[in-house]
C-alpha cells in the first residue's frame, strides 16, 4: 500500500512518524538489520502478534518451527524489534544465530566463522549476556544472569546445533527470562511450538510483485495476477523461494527455467532436516513418495513392515520437521488422522532422495496385495451385516486392520487366545479410533470370560461410533446372555431398532427382550411388524420368530395363573396350542417341543381348580402337551 502511495505522491514520506531506537528510548539489544526491509514482513501479521503475546505471557520457551526459507528468522526478528521499545518488560533482547549456510543464485555457501556447535552458541550467549569477562562455557553463569535480569534470548537456526547441551540449557531457564528459537526441528518437551507454513496465496503474490518491482524485473512485476498465483503456489508460497526466484529471473533465466531447476534451493531448505532423520523416518518418506495421498498409521505400518510404535515415532519425528501434512476427519464420534508429505518435502525428496526401483516395486506389490486383500475381505462378508464376522469399514483404509481382526477372530475360535490378544493390542495401537477394534477386543474378553473388560470395550466401541446399530445389537446380546441384564440389553436393542428398524435380527432381539421383561404387548407389536418379511428370512430367524411368538402366549398364561386369573390363563394356553398346531412339520423340532414342557406346572395348577369347565379344558391341554412332547 505504501509503495503505491509513494508512486502517486512521494511527498507523503515527510509526514511519516519514524520510530527511533536511541539508547535512552529502548532497551539494550544486539539485533541485526532485518533482511525484509525492502518489502516489510508481508503476510505474517497474525503470527507476529501471537509470538509477541507468548513472549509477554507465561510460556518460557517459544519455538518457531518450519521448513527452510519459510520466514522463521524474519518473524523472530520482527518480534524482537517490537520487544525493544520503552514499554518492554525485558531488560535486554539478545540475538544469537547458528546459521551456517546461505543460498545464492548458483550455490549454497558456507558462512565464514559461523557457529556450528552447541558449545559455541552457549559461549556466544555468554558473551552477549555476561560480557567479554564470561568464563568459557560456564553455563551456570549464564543461567544466573538470566535469573537476575529479564532477558528475551533469541536463538536462530537451532537445528544445526541441537544436542543435549542445548536441551540442558533450555531446561534450566529461570523464571522471567524467555528463550525464542527458530528451527527446522522442534525441541520436543520444553517448548510452545509455532508451526510456520507458507504465507497466504494473496500475500505470496503481493510479495512476488513487490520484490519484482523493487528489483526492476518488469517481466514478473507486470504479469497477470492469475499467473503470479500459479507461480507462488508452485513455490509453496515460501517467501525465500519467491525472492530467490525473482533474483534468478533478474539474471535473465526464464521463470519456467528457474522453477524446473530449483534443486539448490530445495536442498538449502531441506538438507539440514533430512540428514538428521532416523532410518525409520527416512524409510517412511520413501514409502510416501511411492504411495501418494493421505495414509493412516495402519497402512504406513503395513507398507514399511513397522509395528505401531515404530510408525508413531517416525511420524512424530517427521511432524516435528514440518515434512508431513496432517489431516483429521470426523468418523462418528472419533477423529481419523491421516498423513502425507508436505509439498516442499515432496519436491525436495523427488529431486534428491528418489526411492530406488527395487523399493518402488516393493511398495507397488504391497499396495496391490492390499487391494486384493480388501476385495477378498469384502467378498468374505455375508449378506447379514449383524453377523459377528462382518466388519464395518469406515473407508478403504481400514483394510489393514480388518485383516488383523479376522486373524484374531480365527485364533479365538481355535482357542489361541495369546496370539489373538497380541494382534488385537497391536490393532489398538495402530487404530485406537476404529470402533471395530474395540468391538473385537470386547468379543475376545467375552470369550475369555472377562466380562467387566468386555463391557468396557463394548461401551468404548459405542462411544467411537454411537450411530452404528450393530454395536448396540452386539452389546445388547452380550448384556442379555453374559450378564443376564435384561433391562440394559433391551435399552441397547431399542437404540439399535431406532437406528435400523428394518433389521430382522434387531427386531427379534428386541421382541425377546420385551418378552423377558413381560412386556408382552410390546413384543407382540414388534412380531406383528415382521409378518410380511419373516417367512422369506433365513431358517434361524424364522425359528426364532415362531419360538418367540409361542412363548408370548404361554408366558402370558403363566402370568395370569400367578395372579389367580385362570380363565385368561387357560385362554392363552389354548392360543399357544393353536399357534403350535399351525406350524409346518419342519418347524416342530425338538427345541420348540421342549418349550411345551415348561407349561406343565401352570396346566397342573389350573387342572386342580374346582371349576369343572376350567379343569376340563386344562386336562385337554395337558394331554396334548404329553402327546406332543413324546414325539
Amino acid at each position: 500500500m505504501q509503495l503505491t502511495t509513494l508512486d502517486e505522491d512521494p511527498s507523503f514520506v515527510l509526514n511519516l512518524e519514524i520510530a527511533t531506537y536511541d539508547e535512552d528510548e529502548c532497551i539494550s539489544h544486539n539485533l541485526p538489520i532485518p533482511d525484509f526491509d525492502e518489502t516489510g514482513l508481508i503476510g505474517r501479521g497474525e503470527e507476529v502478534e501471537k509470538v509477541k503475546q507468548l513472549c509477554l505471557g507465561g510460556f518460557p520457551v517459544i519455538s518457531i518451527v518450519g521448513e527452510g526459507g519459510v520466514g522463521k528468522s524474519a518473524l523472530a526478528l520482527k518480534v524482537a524489534y517490537e520487544l525493544i521499545d520503552s514499554n518492554s518488560p525485558f531488560d535486554a533482547v539478545v540475538w544469537v544465530t547458528s546459521k551456517t549456510t546461505k543460498i545464492t543464485l548458483n550455490e549454497i555457501k558456507n558462512i565464514k566463522g559461523a557457529i556450528d556447535n552447541s558449545l559455541g552458541v552457549i559461549q556466544e550467549i555468554g558473551k552477549k549476556i555476561v560480557g567479554e569477562e564470561f568464563s568459557h562455557n560456564n553455563l551456570n553463569e549464564v543461567i544466573e544472569y538470566l535469573s537476575i535480569f529479564k532477558i528475551a534470548l533469541f536463538i536462530d537456526n537451532l537445528e544445526t546445533i541441537l544436542d543435549d547441551n542445548i536441551r540442558q540449557f533450555v531446561g534450566a531457564l529461570p523464571q522471567g527470562s524467555k528463550i525464542i528459537i527458530t528451527s527446522r526441528i522442534g525441541l520436543g518437551a520444553y517448548e510452545y511450538p509455532i508451526k510456520l507454513q507458507g504465507i497466504g496465496e494473496s500475500y505470496a503474490s503481493q510479495l512476488l510483485r513487490t520484490v519484482a518491482k523493487i528489483r526492476g524485473v518488469d517481466t514478473l512485476h507486470r504479469l497477470d495476477e492469475k499467473i503470479l498465483r500459479n507461480y507462488v503456489n508452485r513455490m509453496h508460497r515460501n517467501p525465500s523461494y519467491i525472492k530467490w526466484f525473482v533474483s534468478s529471473v533478474q539474471t535473465g533465466i526464464s521463470p519456467e527455467g528457474v522453477l524446473q531447476n530449483s534443486d539448490n534451493f530445495l536442498n538449502f531448505c531441506m538438507s539440514n532436516v533430512y540428514e538428521f532423520l532416523s532410518g525409520d523416518a527416512q524409510k517412511l518418506t520413501k514409502s510416501m513418495q511411492c504411495a501418494q495421498g493421505l495414509k493412516d498409521i495402519p497402512e504406513l505400518s503395513y507398507l514399511n513392515d513397522f509395528d505401531a510404535i515404530q510408525s508413531q515415532k517416525a511420524i512424530q519425528e517427521l511432524m516435528a520437521t514440518n515434512m508431513l501434512a496432517q489431516s483429521s476427519i470426523a468418523k462418528g464420534a472419533s477423529v481419523k488422522t491421516t498423513y502425507q508429505l508436505s509439498e516442499l518435502a515432496r519436491s525436495y525428496l523427488g529431486k534428491h532422495h528418489k526411492p530406488s526401483k527395487t523399493f518402488q516395486n516393493t511398495i507397488r506389490d504391497k499396495r496391490n496385495k492390499l487391494n486384493s486383500m480388501f476385495e477378498a475381505q469384502m467378498s468374505r462378508r455375508t449378506g447379514n451385516k449383524y453377523s459377528a464376522r462382518n466388519i464395518q469399514f469406515r473407508d478403504k483404509s481400514d483394510r489393514v486392520i480388518a485383516r488383523k481382526l479376522y486373524d484374531a477372530q480365527n485364533h479365538i475360535s481355535k482357542g489361541e487366545h495369546d496370539l489373538a490378544y497380541e494382534i488385537l493390542k497391536e490393532s489398538q495401537h495402530m487404530a485406537p479410533d476404529y470402533f471395530e477394534v474395540a468391538r473385537f477386543m470386547a468379543y475376545f474378553h467375552q470369550k475369555s470370560g472377562n466380562f467387566s473388560d468386555a463391557r468396557e470395550q463394548y461401551e468404548l466401541a459405542i462411544v467411537l461410533s454411537p450411530n452404528t446399530s450393530q454395536l448396540h445389537y452386539w452389546f445388547g446380546k452380550f448384556l442379555l446372555h453374559s450378564e443376564e441384564n435384561v433391562d440394559d440389553a433391551v435399552e441397547q436393542f431399542e437404540i439399535a431398532h431406532k437406528i435400523d428398524n428394518q433389521s430382522i435380527d434387531v427386531s427379534l432381539s428386541l421382541a425377546r427382550g420385551y418378552l423377558f421383561q413381560h412386556q408382552f404387548e410390546g413384543a407382540q407389536i414388534i412380531l406383528s411388524g415382521l409378518v410380511p418379511r419373516i417367512y422369506s428370512a433365513d431358517s434361524h430367524q424364522l425359528k426364532m420368530y415362531l419360538d418367540t411368538d409361542i412363548q408370548v402366549s404361554y408366558r402370558k398364561a403363566d402370568d395370569y395363573s400367578k395372579n389367580g386369573d385362570y380363565e385368561n390363563s387357560i385362554l392363552y394356553m389354548e392360543e399357544m396350542r393353536d399357534k403350535f398346531e399351525a406350524l409346518e412339520g419342519a418347524h416342530k423340532d425338538r427345541h420348540i417341543r421342549a418349550k411345551l414342557n415348561k407349561c406343565s406346572y401352570t396346566i397342573n395348577k389350573i387342572a386342580k381348580n374346582n371349576e369343572s369347565s376350567l379343569k376340563e379344558r386344562a386336562l385337554v391341554i395337558q394331554d396334548w402337551i404329553q402327546e406332543e412332547s413324546s414325539i
